[in-house]
């Protein structure tokens, strides 16, 4: 998941363990970076019949200032399938007779995402039904989308934390 951080800059270590920074930085982390991430991750998911839900938690310490963003609910495996990738591995049917899904052969399937972050689009499927008992998945290619998210995000980052530190600083 994308850890974002944020490292106070030499002359101003000394205000870092001021309560009154932690709770500036901190109502900046909780009103404007925490819904711009979760914004962003769901719009990965928008497109997915079993979208996981995703859940932010900030940190704020003496050398970084961090926000980590995780799927939750009972669709979070299917995310991390996604974005992390899999082994080639079986399928087989477990709670019907046979599998069920449209085929034509390699090429026959387009996904909704692809490797490098890249989502949104249809996916799709051509070709006749098969019913097999088993099958081997070739696996996929990991999606990356906490690193896409993370490097688009950090000047933003970047942007708020600075205006943080420094309205906190203005006030001590």
């Amino acid at each position: 998941m994308p850890n974002v951080a944020y490292r106070a800059i030499r002359e101003r270590r000394r205000f870092v363990h001021a309560p009154e920074v932690k709770r500036v930085l901190g109502e900046a982390l909780d009103s404007e970076v925490k819904p711009a991430l979760l914004q962003r991750f769901e719009a990965v998911v928008a497109n997915w019949q079993h979208a996981p839900v995703f859940q932010a938690r900030k940190f704020v310490t003496e050398n970084a200032i961090r926000v980590n963003v995780f799927p939750t609910g009972e669709n979070k495996r299917i995310y991390q399938y996604v974005t992390g990738g899999t082994r080639p591995h079986p399928i087989a049917a477990r709670h019907a007779k046979t599998l069920a899904f449209v085929w034509g052969g390699p090429g026959s399937y387009t996904p909704k995402t692809a490797p490098g972050g890249h989502w949104g689009g249809p996916g799709t499927a051509s070709g006749s039904m098969h019913y097999p008992l088993v099958v081997q998945h070739p696996g996929n290619k990991p999606r990356n989308f906490e690193a896409v998210i993370k490097r688009e995000y950090q000047p933003e980052f970047r942007r708020v934390m600075e205006n943080a530190f420094r309205r906190a600083i203005r006030g001590l």
